[in-house]
């Protein structure tokens, strides 16, 4: 019995390992049926196609890398739901949920992305990453971000330290309460970051605390990035 017992729990242990080493989805897999996506043409033929060919000049491009790039490395909702606020630009958000999910799923069948069997559905949208044709990458220059770590001045220099990656996010300029609840429990990382456009914000009780900082991306490395702050604000949760 004891023998079993064991056996069991390594069982469950190599379950559990195996599990942790699975990627998050990508919209690499598959993620919309053609039929969704074939869908998602005729919306978009007969709603979008005129400001975004040329009709509209701030209507920009839904096809290519430049589309891919300022969507990539974020939840696929982050495009759903701009979409489904924001268009039409002339009656905006009046069209069903289903209308916006297969415009999304014609966006990516556009831009190469695999078709497959399932169609794309509201709740599971926050799950897949949107990622180029060559996997996740790390973030352009010039991204909205938003960043947690204990704030250090050390001379000239503010700085995150036991940071957590690079986070996009569609608005950096203000600072939300579900997002701090949520901070303290993103999972940190040796990683340090240099803050520019702080002024008086670095300042007081900040230093040595654990912040939230939002704001563009300007360059990074693998282990350090630069950002010029927009927001921040204290999490509310002691540095270790």
């Amino acid at each position: 019995m004891k023998f079993r017992t064991c056996s069991f729990c390594l069982s469950m242990f190599l379950l559990f390992a195996l599990s942790a080493l699975v990627q998050a989805q990508t919209v690499l897999d598959s993620v919309y049926s053609k039929s969704q996506a074939q869908r998602g043409a005729n919306h978009y033929n007969t709603i979008c196609a005129d400001c975004h060919e040329g009709g509209e000049p701030d209507a920009l491009p839904l096809f290519g890398p430049d589309f891919v790039d300022r969507w990539r490395e974020a939840p696929l909702s982050f495009l759903y739901d701009f979409i489904s606020a924001n268009m039409p630009a002339d009656d905006a958000g009046t069209l069903p949920a289903a209308s916006y999910l297969e415009t999304v799923a014609f966006l990516l069948q556009e831009n190469g992305f695999p078709v497959g069997n399932s169609n794309l559905a509201v709740d599971g949208l926050s799950e897949i990453l949107l990622v180029g044709s060559n996997g996740p990458q790390p973030l352009p220059a010039s991204a909205l971000v938003k960043v947690i770590g204990c704030l250090q001045i050390a001379g000239d220099s503010v700085q995150l330290v036991q940071s957590s990656s690079l986070i996009r996010v569609r608005t950096a300029d203000e600072t939300t309460t579900e997002e701090l609840a949520q901070a303290a429990a993103v999972p940190r990382t040796t990683r340090h970051h240099t803050l520019l456009n702080t002024d008086k914000l670095a300042q007081g009780t900040l230093v040595g605390q654990l912040v939230q900082a939002k704001g563009v991306l300007k360059v990074q490395t693998a282990d350090t990035a630069t950002i010029n702050v927009l927001s921040l604000a204290a999490t509310g949760a002691p540095c270790e």
